[in-house]
């Protein structure tokens, strides 16, 4: 039985078999073309032939993967994978090993072996990972999408519309993510200021111990109660006018209820504007140049970091705009007029020095801008004083940063010149008006 033919008297299967060999031909050069643009932004770059060889009698991490693809393609996927999940990394590409840091202080050790058979089949890459510290189940969230990258399975847009949002909700202490409505409590509303009135009681009394598990456990008790979306929006807003003004009094009418009002003895913002000033003066027993009071005050700073920049979105959030722009910009003012009074360094001034390392700090920069971002939106002379601290081509280079290492760094810096352009143009409009 012939086939079928078409006007040109060719058979229409043949046809058809040419369409699927040049749509496999197009699909193929432009796979092509994605890994060659990832091997040329890729900030791990491994020699092909400088693997090392799996070791005899070597104990193999249960979370490892075999892949069959060059070492080189293999560490551009893993780099690509950390850029958008903002890990930050050290990439070693002599031994083909990489130090990984999350933003959630999970610390992931890296390596890139080459098997061969009969211990595998055929000649391979074998991806290993170890978990140095952190949450476990963290870690194994990490470890499965950086596995999957090497195997050419992640998908980086997808992450940033769907998990990129979970995780950058999920990393403020480390703990999984709670799916909770941000909305108008479902009790009373002194029940809720009871709440959280215990809760901020005992984080203040943990944060000023002089130990180290304790200090800790208070910060992260804090970062838990100033995000909306574990804590609800009104604990949050509690919380957040504890840390920004000392106070948790929505507005306080006269000196009786200053008298009676307990969370102005709290002393969370003293605390917390110290650490980020770096000015804390808690004992530990250890020895100020010693590796682990470093880490633990390293640690605090990130996580005093955190407090602050949940306390100062909270004034932004859709949900709290019954607080007008006239309020939230008061609430700010307050704030940096106080921090100025309560130390003698310039708020604005360290955190634009954060965020000027970002280099070697990511996290702390990403931090850092999402609170620049909040203070330049919230406050008319913090957007002033910008342009005398340089702040535009600071957060220029903490751009570029990003960009090639932390997405979410560089999505906080873009919101920051956004904000910083925003006055700019009104100091235009001003000219203008002066010269008419």
């Amino acid at each position: 039985m012939m086939a079928s033919s078409n006007k040109t008297g060719r058979p229409k299967r043949d046809i058809e078999d040419e369409d699927d060999d040049l749509q496999v031909d197009i699909r193929g050069e432009l796979e092509n073309e994605l890994q060659k643009e990832s091997l040329r932004r890729s900030n791990w770059l491994v020699k092909d032939d400088e693997v090392r060889d799996v070791p005899p009698y070597y104990p193999m991490e249960k979370s490892s993967r075999a892949v069959v693809s060059q070492p080189s393609v293999v560490a551009a996927r893993i780099s690509d994978c950390c850029r958008a999940m903002s890990v930050q990394a050290h990439f070693d590409n002599e031994k083909a090993t990489a130090s990984l840091y999350t933003i959630d202080h999970v610390e992931i050790y890296l390596s890139m072996w080459r098997g061969s058979s009969p211990m595998y089949d055929g000649d391979c890459i074998v991806v290993e990972a170890q978990r140095r510290r952190g949450n476990v189940m963290n870690y194994y969230g990490y470890c499965r999408k950086i596995l999957d990258a090497a195997s050419g399975k992640f998908d980086s847009e997808k992450y940033a519309k769907t998990d990129g949002i979970k995780r950058g909700r999920r990393d403020i202490a480390g703990a999984p993510y709670l799916t909770r409505k941000v909305g108008p409590p479902s009790g009373d509303a002194g029940n809720v200021m009871d709440k959280a009135l215990v809760a901020l009681n005992i984080a203040a009394g943990l944060i000023r111990k002089d130990r180290i598990d304790a200090q800790r456990l208070g910060m992260e008790s804090l970062c838990l109660l100033t995000d909306p979306n574990r804590a609800g929006m009104e604990t949050a807003k509690i919380a957040a006018r504890v840390v920004l003004l000392d106070t948790a009094q929505e507005e306080i009418a006269d000196e009786d209820e200053i008298m009676f009002d307990e969370s102005s003895e709290l002393r969370i913002r003293e605390v917390i504007i110290a650490t980020v000033l770096g000015e804390t003066d808690h004992d530990t027993g250890y020895d100020s140049e010693d590796s682990e009071e470093k880490e633990h005050r390293d640690l605090l700073f990130n996580l005093a970091l955190v407090v602050l920049s949940n306390s100062l979105a909270v004034y932004e959030s859709p949900v709290a705009a019954a607080a007008t722009r006239t309020r939230r910009n008061s609430v700010v003012d307050s704030f940096l007029k106080d921090a100025k009074v309560m130390s003698s360094q310039n708020l604005l001034s360290n955190l634009l020095g954060v965020l000027g390392q970002a280099q070697d700090s990511p996290h702390d920069a990403f931090r850092s801008a999402r609170c620049l971002g909040s203070l330049f939106q919230g406050s008319d002379e913090a957007r002033r004083k910008a342009r005398d601290l340089n702040a535009k081509q600071i957060v220029m280079t903490a751009l570029d940063v990003g960009q090639r290492t932390h997405v979410k760094l560089a999505d906080a810096s873009q919101k920051v010149l956004r904000t910083l352009a925003i006055e700019s143009d009104d100091e235009d409009s001003d000219d203008d008006e002066t010269e008419s």
